[in-house]
């Protein structure tokens, strides 16, 4: 009897162990299984992380190289117009003061020459001498010369750029005789050979260059490269026009000579653009 027990109870202990074996061995495959899988996972989602890291990094970057390109062109741009505007500001003429606001003012016969003003009607021959007008050396040695009373000197032309250029002209005013030097400026006139108007744009570029230089040495109320309806917006009050010239003129009575004295102003029919304007006076 206690050997059959005892048998049982070792046959009970075996079929225990064997179960217990065979769940250890169940769980240990289910724990294997459950890692393997939460590392694929795992090493799939950090994937995922790493491309999507590597697709933002690259997005940023190309975003970055974007923006500053883009800055960069943004300062070039700017650098540029920097440029245009100093060389416009270069090639500008500066106002000069003592210049009237008016095209056309019978009250302000006035020019500047190299920034120095000089007034029809007022100015001498040696003002401009000694305000360095730049007359020719046979010109300038004249100023001695006597010139009798209602005469007046010959025309003296300064040269201002290639094309432009400028006339003067003295007249004794009095009534008596008088050095050319004191007497004062009675003509001056502004004249260009030509104005861009030639199918040829390198040679209108010529001709706008060679413009700019002469207003650098010459300024007048108005810009030498006026147009009649610039002058007209400005001065409407001319006092003739001249259809078969394009010229309008804005003028006054002398009180002494019978003759009008003023302003002149021709320009091209093709263009519009200022070619020929003088400015007289006589008391």
């Amino acid at each position: 009897m206690n050997k059959k027990l005892l048998a049982v109870s070792l046959i009970a202990m075996l079929g225990l162990t064997s179960c217990g074996a065979a769940d250890g061995n169940s769980t240990n495959d289910a724990a294997v299984s459950a890692t393997e899988a939460a590392t694929e996972e795992a090493t799939t989602e950090e994937a995922a992380e790493e491309a999507t890291t590597e697709a933002t990094t690259e997005e940023a970057t190309e975003e970055s190289t974007t923006t500053a390109d883009e800055d960069s062109e943004d300062t070039t741009t700017s650098a540029s117009d920097k440029d245009d505007d100093e060389d416009s500001s270069e090639t500008a003429a500066a106002p000069v003061e003592g210049l009237s606001d008016k095209y056309a003012d019978l009250d302000n016969r006035s020019f500047a020459y190299k920034g120095k003003i000089f007034t029809v009607g007022v100015s001498t021959f040696q003002d401009l001498l000694d305000g360095g007008v730049e007359f020719k050396e046979n010109d300038a040695a004249n100023k001695d010369n006597n010139v009798s009373p209602n005469h007046s000197t010959e025309w003296y032309t300064i040269d201002l750029s290639h094309y432009a250029h400028i006339q003067v002209q003295f007249t004794n005013v009095s009534d008596a005789p008088m050095s050319a030097k004191d007497c004062p400026l009675q003509y001056v006139r502004w004249y260009t050979i030509y104005v861009p108007s030639f199918d040829d744009e390198e040679r209108n570029a010529d001709i706008k260059a060679d413009l700019e230089e002469a207003a650098k040495v010459v300024q007048f109320a108005f810009p030498i490269t006026l147009t009649s309806e610039e002058l007209l917006a400005n001065s409407p009050d001319y006092t003739e026009y001249k259809e078969g010239f394009n010229q309008y003129n804005y003028k006054t009575e002398s009180s002494k000579y019978i003759r009008d004295t003023g302003y002149e102003f021709s320009f091209d029919k093709d263009t519009d653009q200022l070619k020929d304007m003088n400015i007289t006076w006589l008391p």
